[in-house]
């Protein structure tokens, strides 16, 4: 199916920008640090999800899971980025206590672990969108890194506007398509196509930072 093949693309490309990543990691301002750790967790959540399918069981309890993980480092690579509002920065800590708590009781006592998380993953996407349009107006503002490095950071964070804006409409309506196998098969295949999106502009931006020499200030 063309969703399936769009995913093993998508693990294909996540492999190699970790590789490349893991080759360059000492050298690699924090922010892109950061990010890695996110990819990590990705590519482990991903790959577990396909032994539980092969194995014959379950694995939305590790979209449960994922959604924590994804909403802890996601926060945590904007904090490197964010200067304004100062509201973030100040309240960080209560910010992803709250929000992971909310996530936690959500999955705990809301939702069945084996179904999916609709209002948490909403909650999770809604936050990250916030993130990626709030460091748009930062750089406007601040410029805190040289121009080749905000070069790569703006293209990371186009990925993730781009996926999550698209992804959230999906997740939003997960519950309303339920009962429509066609409808399902065309939603998850339009995410496939975000998520391959998401993954090849992350790669661009490393690849740049990495293997594009930075311009001569001279």
């Amino acid at each position: 199916m063309l969703y399936v093949n769009m995913g093993n693309l998508a693990i294909l490309c996540l492999s190699i920008t970790i590789l490349v990543f893991l080759k360059n990691y000492t050298t690699l301002k924090t922010p892109f640090k950061r990010l890695f750790y996110f990819l990590i967790w990705n590519l482990l959540i991903e790959l577990l999800a396909r032994i539980f399918t092969k194995a014959g069981m379950n694995n939305l309890p590790l979209l449960h899971i994922y959604t924590l993980g994804e909403f802890l480092l996601f926060s945590w690579f904007y904090k490197s980025l964010l200067i304004k509002p100062a509201f973030f920065r100040k309240k960080y800590t209560l910010i992803i206590l709250i929000g992971s708590a909310f996530i936690i009781l959500y999955s705990l006592f809301f939702r069945e672990l084996g179904s999916y998380n609709p209002l948490s993953k909403t909650f999770v996407q809604i936050a990250i969108i916030t993130y990626a349009i709030l460091y748009f107006y930062n750089i406007i503002e601040n410029h805190t890194h040289s121009p080749h490095i905000e070069k790569s950071l703006r293209l990371f964070n186009s990925a993730i506007l781009i996926y999550y804006s698209g992804s959230l409409f999906i997740f939003m309506c997960s519950q309303a398509i339920d009962g429509f196998p066609e409808w399902i098969k065309i939603f998850w295949t339009f995410n496939a196509v975000l998520n391959l999106i998401f993954q090849l502009l992350i790669f661009l931006g490393i690849w740049r930072i990495v293997y594009k020499k930075a311009p001569s200030s001279s």
